[in-house]
């Protein structure tokens, strides 16, 4: 049988993606199902969940202040899940500077794409029981560029909080996935990062 991994919150997949590609049994719990309805079976091998960011999120500013009891109601049954399954494996992904931290404790790891060839910015954060992929890159000089991708002024790197949907079509490992707007579209795992987390935690 192949293996289960349930990949929470997700309706496009992309961090699940080289699992769904080499096999294993991906269930994708989005909003036409719910984390918060779902009962997982008992054979789970590993758990990817992507809680949806906006309430704990500080792009308008540190001062702001979200409904953190809406945000932490889909962190809640992530957890409540992962406890349930007791996978090999898990990580609940969310953006380095917002204030999921404070609610969940540091995380196990923060990476930025361009560590793992994707040339562009947007520092994440991770918690969980998983093992830990190498970067591929420890100097931004040393990452092949992509010079379609729009660089604010006086930056330095592209970041992907900046790029719109538009840029979809510049960036060949995200054409394989259908995006309908900006959100979706910066909500899209680096697929360099998708794939070292999958050789390490197959």
């Amino acid at each position: 049988m192949s293996k289960i991994i349930l990949h929470l919150c997700a309706d496009i997949g992309s961090d699940s993606y080289y699992y769904q590609k080499n096999g294993y049994d991906v269930r994708l719990i989005g909003v036409d199902i719910g984390v918060e309805n779902y009962n997982p079976p008992s054979n789970v091998y590993g758990i990817i969940a992507n809680p949806v960011c906006t309430e704990f999120s500080t792009a308008k500013g540190f001062h702001k202040i979200g409904d953190y009891h809406k945000g932490m109601f889909l962190v809640d049954h992530c957890k409540r899940i992962i406890k349930e399954s007791n996978p090999k494996f898990w990580v609940i992904e969310n953006p380095a500077n917002g204030k999921l931290k404070d609610f969940i404790g540091i995380p196990d790891m923060v990476y930025q794409p361009w560590e793992f060839g994707d040339p562009w910015t947007k520092k994440t954060a991770l918690w969980g029981n998983f093992n830990k992929p190498c970067a591929l890159y420890q100097s931004w000089e040393d990452v092949p560029k992509n010079d379609k991708l729009y660089i604010k002024p006086r930056r330095r790197k592209p970041s992907l909080a900046c790029l719109h949907k538009s840029s979809q079509k510049h960036i060949e490992n995200f054409k394989k996935f259908k995006v309908n707007d900006d959100m979706s579209f910066r909500s899209l795992c680096p697929q360099g990062f998708a794939k070292a987390f999958y050789e390490a935690n197959k």
